[in-house]
């Protein structure tokens, strides 16, 4: 329904599923709703049929309605054949109606009065017919005409199915139709990538591809290990003795149990000699080992292990204690007793509290804690009495 009251059948009775007979017998029943009010019959889907195709009986109908002044006009949604017509119609029928109900009433006079018509002097004998952009025109053509209906993107996907794609970029008005797929130059860094594009990069790239094939078929790829020296042959030898050297060791030292470092900081030198003597036989050169890592270590712990043992043998009064023994802890200095000690850290942590609750917010935060709420504690509020300002 549009604005103004109209009453639509079908002439191709067979795809509503009531004859035109029907059809009249029904607008002559409601036709008491539309007294005093602008009438329009619509005849749709035209372009199944027209009134002109019907039988004479049919056609008959038609002609007695438009005799007695109500306007048939033949539409069709599918092609919009005669939409436009339908509409426009529609609005000039209720905009006449509305005016001549206006004129009617006692205001009317009122309103005359403060209306002033102009009517301009012709200035000159040049003519000046109205303006009407071409796009309208078209689309005014298309309605008077039987021109298909123009398909949208929904009825290009239905009709498709999965080979649809959307293309907005066939919508782009520009001068060059060519340039409509042309993929947008991307920006990088505030730079074209399009202006460092080598136009001949593509040829550069085929001879490219064309000088790797001459190269693998000339074999310029292949393995070099036969063009390996005997020196080379022989160290790779030795590495893969001492790969596997190791590899039984850890083997052994799973079956044993042991767990730690292979060589520990208290292994004896008799153990050390073996082992340089082990890898001696491998190709190693174990000479001038004493400024070695594991030497060093094993060195660090035996003076460890020797300071402990003096430590502990000497009395607590003796000066001989270490100095990180003979000094107490920073936070226990100054404190005679555990009782100090604990009212010391209890006072600490609360005087900490503060900072680490402004510490949650940011810097430029001035968050005010409000520890007691006024609406949890003043009681029942009455109507009108909140002040919000």
């Amino acid at each position: 329904m549009i604005n103004a009251d109209n009453f639509t059948v079908h002439p191709q009775s067979t795809q509503c599923g009531h004859t035109l007979d029907q059809q009249v017998e029904l607008f002559n029943n409601i036709r008491p709703l539309f007294a005093n009010k602008p009438l329009l019959i619509v005849a749709n889907k035209c372009d199944v049929k027209k009134i002109s195709e019907l039988t004479e009986e049919n056609q008959k109908i038609f002609s007695d309605l438009i005799s007695e002044g109500i306007p048939v006009i033949e539409s069709s949604t599918l092609t919009e054949e005669g939409v436009m017509h339908v509409k426009t119609e529609a609005c000039d029928r209720l905009l006449a109606h509305r005016v001549d109900t206006k004129m009617k009433g006692k205001k009317v006079h009122d309103v005359l009065n403060r209306l002033h018509l102009a009517m301009p002097n012709k200035r000159d004998e040049r003519e000046r017919p109205p303006f009407i952009p071409e796009g309208a025109l078209q689309r005014k053509r298309a309605m008077e005409v039987d021109q298909p209906k123009r398909k949208t993107e929904r009825d290009l996907e239905v009709e498709m199915g999965d080979d649809y794609v959307l293309d907005l970029q066939k919508y782009w008005d520009l001068m060059n139709s060519e340039e409509k797929q042309d993929k947008i130059p991307e920006v990088w860094e505030g730079h074209n990538i399009a202006d460092y594009i080598d136009p001949s990069i593509m040829k550069k790239l085929e001879d490219l591809e064309r000088e790797e094939e001459l190269r693998e078929r000339a074999g310029e790829y292949d393995s070099d290990e036969d063009s390996e020296d005997e020196e080379m042959q022989e160290i790779r030898v030795l590495a893969k003795q001492i790969k596997d050297k190791k590899q039984m060791l850890i083997v052994e030292s799973k079956e044993k149990d042991k767990h730690g470092p292979r060589m520990p900081r208290t292994a004896t030198k008799v153990e050390r000699k073996q082992l340089e003597k082990e890898m001696g036989a491998l190709g190693l050169d174990m000479n001038d080992k004493d400024e070695s890592h594991y030497a060093l270590q094993a060195r660090r712990s035996r003076s460890l292990v020797r300071k402990r043992k003096r430590e502990a043998s000497a009395p607590p009064t003796s000066r001989t204690r270490s100095q990180s023994a003979s000094r107490p802890p920073r936070d226990k200095s100054g404190l005679r007793d555990p009782k100090m000690m604990k009212k010391a850290k209890t006072m600490m942590k609360n005087s900490q509290k503060g900072m680490n609750r402004q510490g949650k917010k940011g810097e430029a935060d001035r968050h005010v804690f409000d520890l007691k709420p006024k609406h949890l504690l003043a009681g029942k509020r009455k109507s009108g009495t909140n002040d919000y300002r």
